[in-house]
């Protein structure tokens, strides 16, 4: 016995250092060695490096400053507490307390040290969940997010520790809670970076005359950093405090008898630093009113500038006198005098001034003259709104459009009608999925609307406006006996081959016509005769080479390529096609240690022991391309879904010979706090759309081009990470022809645009101009109308351009009081154009528009005959408003839908001026007969293609 006694100790440690090198080199290693691989694959070691080493720096400096403060100072608390019996008490003592305030006391105590250890757990929680979400997760708010009963449990647990071992329990406590501190700090690198190297904006904010970096990239990080040292030091003083609280005969006593100067000297600068933090977030009212003021406007008004803002001011230069007479020797009651009892008198008034003064002065002071009174403020918001979402740009026209459309402006509108949108992207993916799908395992997860060159470049209509789709593959459509970890990692690894229709022709039977169908040996890629397309212009502007898609838009679980078992490839007829991943780029399954590595990474032990790989295998991961792309640039926001683009890119360095589709995303920077500017629903006040990227779809290539590089908050990034961007300029001339405005940051600006299209304060003020997005009947619902992309003739333009389009109401009307289009075409790409109407004039809009057609009598009984057909289902396409020549144009395409098979067809389309209602099978004759050529026969469908003959541009 006497021998084994010393091997206990030894086994203890050994097992205290292997147990954690074991959880290390079995998680930790393999996962950042898994990370470090996918970096590499790019060639941006550097990027996770220096991500790592940012983390982990700050995560060990705030462990090495604040194990040795908080510890020594808890050493400091007991070590006075040890000498309780013998403590030396001043004749005027403070805080003696009995046994109730004692009580309450130490209860306070309690809830402080559970509270602040609770509230760094959400901080560190958040951060690690959604670093770059821009919420800064401080104040009060926090603790919305713990349970009650958490707390509570939380509590009583530990209050048997606290009081028998309360040493031990507190150095737990402080080291869980600087854990937590480290953690956020750690994890917060995505504010205080950019704080650390914020570019600048070039103007100052409107109040302190501060740069706008300091409120928009360094005030985030600065309310983090102070709220983990309040929350720090709340429990290192709580902690302190129950020593002293608990110290000899108190809890059996149920009495204190008050500090002595020893403890009062030691607990001194630990107030001293809370009342600092106290004070520097206090001095940030400026800022914070700025961005969360209570004025009539976005920011601060009247009352936060003349009521709250000078109390919080004193409040911080009264806490910061207060710090300085507690840590500077100070007669007592030249303390109490000068310092305490104004800050106890400013600290109780502030509240009242905050919930009770300030409304009184908002509502006796200021409403009687608020426009008086706050018209600096609304102009300072309408500024700061339209600049910090791109609308100071607006380039803005007003057209008095006539109510009846003649062929004279059908004439002039050749661009326009060439390219009218019949197709939406929902029946279309439906159509594709019944005609194109395939196979089970297929899918066509998006559709974007594009536009690429055929024919004669010379042609006004050579701009042709498409939906292409592509065939991505879905493993888990697979049916269940063969959706087995083989088939699902290394046999259906990729989606083959996309389709592309043109929005405005259908065929005889109401289907979509193609440009590029099927798949395989049957693919094709052919012209269209309606639209004057020949075969041969179809493959040049879409070239097909190997469309083999192991990136999408659809989220995809890993893959491993190539192995020794083939990857299907496509199916024709009765036989199947296989093939072998011919990428370069993904995580290698080399050797036995990449393996480990990956098994490791991915929860999978098959890969460990899988016989089918080989010296070239490699890791696909993180297929879906936004999930690609944030996990490379996490901070910037992205569009909600890429679009497919394919292009032959020839002499571009990077680029595979044979590889011809890419998807673009296109990837925002925003703010939560631009000052002054209003947020929108959620919680953003600065938004720009700086970054285009580029992913290959077979080889999961990455690209990231800057196209504005005057965006601030990006050009702070690129001072991180230089070596993720380059150049718009760099991007290969046939991408660049498909960069587009994408639709969140239209939608985005449209919807700020209601409101800020008025910079006249009075009439902002008084809401006399606000504009609404008006409802369209689709699919026999009432719907807002979303923005959709046409290809049309600007008011004043001759040539076509591709243009997304919104139209606007008056709030609680139906008329039409302009629209606004985001241009897409260099050189004139984001600048938007607000077309205004004349307001005394009824123009249509487009829920008037088709309530009216649904009354017309000859297509309301046509509606009723399809809605008594058992089998089908009436579907009524989104409404068109286009400019053509003097007047304004209305489509919209009507479909029917099998109930059985969601498979609809576009049986009719009708077209309307605002005046006369016609529908046809087809466009042609609707316009035809709604400029008055029905008479004519064949010879006014004549007249009317002539007036549509594709013209060349006026030089």
């Amino acid at each position: 016995m006497a021998l084994r006694s010393p091997a206990r100790p030894l086994l203890v440690k050994a097992a205290a250092f292997l147990i954690p090198a074991a959880i290390l080199l079995g998680v930790a290693v393999p996962r950042l060695g898994v990370e470090w691989e996918w970096f590499g694959q790019f060639g941006f070691e550097s990027v996770v490096l220096r991500r790592w080493l940012l983390q982990l720096t700050a995560f060990l400096v705030v462990m090495g400053l604040g194990i040795p403060l908080q510890l020594q100072q808890l050493q400091r608390c007991w070590n006075l507490r040890q000498r309780a019996g013998s403590k030396i008490l001043p004749p005027d003592s403070l805080l003696r307390l009995n046994p109730g305030p004692l009580v309450a006391v130490q209860a306070v105590l309690l809830i402080l040290l559970v509270g602040g250890l609770a509230y760094l757990e959400v901080q560190a929680r958040g951060l690690i969940a959604a670093p770059f979400s821009g919420d800064v997760i401080s104040g009060f708010p926090v603790f919305a997010d713990l349970s009650p009963l958490l707390m509570v449990g939380l509590g009583a647990g530990l209050l048997i520790p606290l009081l028998v071992w309360p040493l031990t329990t507190l150095r737990l406590l402080l080291g869980a809670a600087l854990v937590g501190s480290a953690t956020a700090l750690a994890r917060g690198w995505s504010l205080w970076v950019p704080a650390l190297l914020a570019a600048p904006f070039g103007e100052g904010d409107p109040l302190t005359g501060f740069e706008l970096s300091f409120t928009v990239l360094q005030l985030p990080a600065v309310k983090l950093l102070l709220s983990v040292l309040f929350a720090q030091a709340t429990v290192g003083l709580a902690g302190c405090l129950w020593l002293t609280f608990t110290e000899g005969t108190t809890v059996s006593d149920l009495r204190f008898v008050g500090l002595s100067l020893e403890q009062k000297a030691v607990l001194q600068p630990q107030v001293a630093v809370l009342a600092v933090v106290a004070a520097i977030s206090a001095a940030l009212s400026p800022f914070d009113l700025m961005v969360q003021g209570s004025g009539v406007a976005a920011g601060a008004g009247f009352v936060d500038l003349h009521v709250r803002l000078p109390l919080r001011l004193l409040l911080s230069l009264l806490l910061l006198f207060t710090a300085l007479g507690l840590v500077v020797p100070m007669r007592r009651h030249w303390l109490r005098r000068l310092i305490l009892l104004p800050l106890v008198g400013t600290a109780l008034l502030l509240p009242i001034a905050e919930f009770l003064v300030a409304p009184l002065v908002q509502r006796l002071w200021v409403e009687p003259r608020e426009l008086q009174v706050e018209s600096p403020y609304l102009a300072r918001s309408i500024r700061a709104t339209r600049r910090a979402f791109g609308l100071e740009r607006l380039r803005e026209m007003t057209l008095a459009p006539r109510q009846a459309l003649t062929a004279a402006d059908v004439a002039k509108a050749p661009g326009t009608l060439a390219n009218i949108r019949l197709w939406d992207s929902r029946p279309l993916l439906a159509a594709n999925r019944q005609l194109q799908q395939l196979r089970l395992y297929y899918s066509f997860p998006s559709a974007a609307v594009d536009r690429y060159l055929l024919g004669d470049p010379a042609r006004i209509t050579a701009s042709q406006q498409v939906l292409i789709a592509a065939r991505e593959i879905d493993p888990s459509a697979l049916p269940t006996r063969s959706r087995t970890w083989l088939n699902r990692h290394l046999v259906f690894t990729h989606g083959y081959g996309f389709t592309v229709s043109p929005v405005n022709t259908f065929g005889s039977d109401g289907l979509p016509s193609f440009f590029v169908k099927d798949l395989g040996r049957n693919l094709r890629v052919q012209g269209n005769a309606a639209l004057d397309i020949t075969n041969a212009s179809a493959k040049g502007a879409f070239p097909v080479g190997r469309p083999r898609l192991y990136y999408g838009s659809a989220p995809a679980p890993y893959a491993i390529a190539p192995t020794k078992v083939e990857e299907f490839d496509y199916p024709d007829g009765e036989l199947n096609f296989w093939n072998h991943f011919e990428g370069e780029l993904g995580v290698g399954l080399g050797n036995a240690w990449q393996r480990f590595k990956a098994a490791a990474y991915l929860g999978e032990p098959r890969v460990l022991f899988s016989g089918s790989f080989t010296p070239r295998s490699l890791l696909l991961l993180r297929r879906q391309v936004k999930e690609r792309l944030r996990a490379l640039a996490p901070f910037l926001g992205f569009e909600s879904e890429p679009y497919l683009v394919t292009a032959e890119l020839k002499d571009s360095p990077g680029h595979r010979p044979g590889q011809h589709q890419y998807w673009m995303l296109d990837g925002f920077t925003t703010s939560r706090s631009y000052p002054y500017s209003e947020a929108n629903a959620n919680g953003i006040r600065y938004f720009r759309n700086p970054v285009k990227a580029v992913v290959d779809a077979h080889d999961g290539r990455v690209w990231l081009y800057v196209s504005d590089a005057s965006d601030p908050i990006l050009r702070t990034w690129q001072r991180v990470f230089p070596e993720l961007f380059r150049p718009l300029e760099a991007m290969p001339k046939p991408l660049l022809k498909h960069i587009r405005v994408p639709i969140s940051q239209f939608s985005i600006q449209s919807e700020r645009l209601l409101r800020y299209h008025v910079t006249d304060v009075r009439t902002f003020y008084n809401r006399e101009d606000e504009w609404a997005v008006p409802s369209e009947i689709y699919d026999s619902k009432t719907v807002p109308v979303q923005p959709y992309h046409a290809t049309l003739q600007l008011p004043g333009e001759v040539k076509p351009e591709f243009v997304l389009l919104l139209p606007f109401s008056p709030v609680k009307r139906s008329n039409l009081v302009g629209w606004l289009a985001a241009r897409n075409d260099p050189p004139n790409y984001d600048q938007l154009v607000l077309v205004r109407f004349p307001q005394q004039r009824l123009l249509l809009g487009p829920e008037q528009i088709t309530s009216l057609i649904a009354q017309d009598p000859q297509i309301s009984f046509q509606f009723g005959l399809w809605g008594r057909v058992g089998g089908s289902q009436l579907v009524r396409g989104n409404i068109l408003v286009l400019p053509v020549g003097e007047g304004l144009l209305y489509v919209e395409p009507i479909y029917l839908r099998s109930k059985s098979t969601n498979f609809p067809t576009l049986v009719r389309v009708v077209v309307t001026d605002g005046r006369r209602f016609v529908m046809e099978r087809s466009l042609e004759v609707a316009l035809a007969r709604l400029v008055g050529l029905k008479d004519q026969g064949a010879q006014g469908i004549a007249a009317l293609e002539q007036a549509a003959t594709p013209l060349n541009p006026a030089p």
